[in-house]
């Protein structure tokens, strides 16, 4: 798996999860599901954020070094 694979699967895992929180809320809203929210799935937007970006800078880095290498794959 190339990064670029990975990233994809991470955002497709997360809008996924997304769209079965709503669902879940259509059942679940209550206190205790709103500290659910704040405290286990908000954290995940910024850090999903920062790991697609840190995934970018990481490929760019890596077809940089195979280019170096004379590795052209």
């Amino acid at each position: 798996m190339n990064l670029y694979d990975g990233k994809a699967k991470l955002s497709y895992a997360a809008k996924k999860l997304r769209l079965h929180w709503q669902e879940a809320q259509t059942e679940w809203s209550d206190a205790v599901s709103r500290d659910f929210e704040a405290t286990y799935l908000a954290p995940l937007e910024p850090q999903l954020a920062a790991t697609a970006q840190a995934l970018d800078r990481l490929s760019e880095v890596l077809m940089r070094a195979q280019q170096e290498c004379g590795n052209d794959r």
